[in-house]
């Protein structure tokens, strides 16, 4: 009987031990996610100040080539805010043993780690659209 008890006490300790791994892979993912994207910024930056430059000083584009790249500042400008944003708000797994069980606290990583993966997508073809009009009218600061 004794047996039994420790097995089962063993078994419910397993449990909860590998929820506690699920959080912390999910989070690392997570984490993963964001340190591939946060570099990014800074040419985001660059680019969304350089199109900004490019519509205030050059009168030699049109007017359909401003309003582009007055689109496209925009755009980066949002996904540079997506993550801002999702930084300030994410809450690592270990800040929130003391309010929230495991499956709230997986839950609420699952929901963040598509979050930051949309906001990956988002960059990346931000960064991509920008590349290409930097690239068509030769901006270069």
């Amino acid at each position: 009987m004794m047996y039994a008890r420790l097995l089962i006490v063993f078994f419910i300790l397993n449990l909860l031990s590998c929820k506690n791994d699920d959080a912390e892979i999910l989070h690392n993912e997570i984490m993963h996610i964001h340190d591939e994207v946060m570099p990014k910024t800074g040419e985001i930056a660059y680019l969304y100040f350089a199109f900004r430059k490019k519509v205030e000083t050059d009168s030699t584009i049109s007017s359909v080539q401003k309003m582009e790249l007055l689109k496209q500042a925009d755009d980066l400008e949002k996904a540079e805010d997506e993550m801002m944003v999702w930084m300030n708000d994410y809450i690592p797994p270990h800040k929130m043993k003391s309010s929230k069980n495991e499956d709230e606290i997986i839950d609420y990583l699952q929901e963040q780690k598509k979050i930051i993966s949309n906001i990956k997508v988002h960059t990346n073809s931000s960064l991509a659209s920008g590349k290409k009009w930097k690239e068509m009218l030769s901006i270069n600061n």
